[in-house]
């Protein structure tokens, strides 16, 4: 499995709410329309709360939340690297890639948008 995760601003002018509700409404489905053949997972993850250095927090003291500066953490999960190459060649695609821009540009600070590829580290700790 590769993981895939991208870091998504919204842009000036809209608020989180709006952009949670258009990217909900109207980018996930551009995904599972054009890569949801490819995706064993979609998760995205909205920030409610932050805090810098969590373990170094003096025990009686209220911590400050801290801004990450982003809106969603998005995680796209595929099974191999064909997939991934599967996917930048439909990102690509000039039939497709206009769709997605014009969408974006109605919700994310596409200049802040970062991606990562990671390995994924699973311990297995579960709950008894």
């Amino acid at each position: 499995m590769i993981k895939t995760i991208y870091f998504l601003k919204r842009k000036p002018g809209i608020t989180p709410e709006e952009f949670r509700a258009h990217y909900e409404s109207s980018h996930v489905l551009l995904a599972e329309k054009y890569i949801g053949h490819l995706l064993q997972d979609y998760i995205r993850n909205y920030p409610t709360f932050a805090l810098l250095n969590p373990s170094n927090i003096p025990a009686g003291t209220v911590p400050a939340p801290y801004d990450i500066d982003y809106d969603c953490i998005t995680e796209m999960h595929v099974a191999d690297q064909a997939a991934i190459e599967e996917m930048t060649r439909i990102f690509n695609d000039p039939a497709i890639n206009p769709i997605l821009v014009e969408d974006e540009l109605k919700f994310l600070d596409r200049d802040k948008t970062v991606m990562i590829m990671v390995d994924v580290v699973n311990t297995g700790i579960r709950e008894a």
